[in-house]
């Protein structure tokens, strides 16, 4: 449920998004494939749904999709990559990624030259290019509650990376209230706490970029059990995203 923007001044501005002026919509098979595997598209209203459907192939148009290793990259891949991407950022008016200009597809892990290691995808602004393993991007896709969905993390990246380097509202309120949860757990006892509440997976305290890509996930795949166990950091992220996907 995206939030009421009369309930706080950060959301405000936010309903202009539900407004799109000749906006693209899906084909029927177009929308076959996104209602069947994209559970968030199908709790959306009809209204919001005519925004999802614009945005993606938005997204698409935006982006040079590219199949490695004779990879064939379908259409039903590109709708599955976009709508992972509009999901994440469907709170915000600025739903772009500003930093990427190329998603590269894999049939598996892949072995990049750059770390001389086996990925399963990474997003590299410098190059201005996604990877995904699609094999790994489709299983993140099919099983939505195991914390687990190689699109959202990667994607999560690409959209802190873009913001970085943005002056937007959408930036500038994703950031402050990244930076507000970051200040929240500079206490020691407040980071011990956190993980031995074991909710949060092992690869979240690899750094503050990995720590904010698994945060992601774990509120789209298990909203109802972030907001359970850990409601202060929940609470921040839905500032972030500006939107309660708990109230779905």
């Amino acid at each position: 449920m995206l939030l009421d923007p009369l309930k706080s001044f950060i959301y405000r501005k936010t309903d202009l998004y539900r407004f799109v002026l000749f906006a693209k919509k899906f084909t029927e098979r177009q929308r076959a494939v996104v209602s069947e595997e994209i559970s968030f598209y199908s709790k959306l209203t009809t209204k919001e749904q005519r925004v999802f459907e614009h945005r993606v192939l938005r997204f698409i148009n935006s982006h040079t999709f590219v199949g490695r290793e004779d990879l064939l990259v379908t259409e039903r891949m590109q709708l599955l990559i976009a709508s992972t991407a509009v999901m994440l950022t469907f709170g915000f008016r600025r739903y772009l990624l500003s930093r990427f200009e190329t998603i590269l597809v894999y049939p598996q892990h892949y072995f990049s030259n750059i770390t001389k290691q086996y990925h399963k995808g990474e997003a590299n602004p410098t190059y201005k290019t996604l990877v995904f393993s699609w094999e790994d991007f489709e299983e993140g896709i099919k099983i939505e509650d195991d914390n687990l969905n190689l699109g959202i993390h990667e994607l999560t990246h690409a959209v802190h990376f873009s913001f970085l380097t943005e002056s937007s509202y959408s930036a500038r309120s994703f950031l402050k209230h990244y930076d507000l949860l970051l200040v929240s757990l500079t206490d020691a006892d407040a980071q011990k706490r956190l993980i031995k509440m074991n909710y949060l997976r092992d690869y979240a305290f690899e750094n503050q970029y990995e720590f904010l890509s698994v945060l992601v996930e774990h509120f789209f795949e298990t909203p109802d059990e972030f907001r359970s166990k850990l409601p202060n950091i929940y609470n921040r992220v839905k500032l972030m995203l500006n939107m309660n996907v708990a109230d779905f």
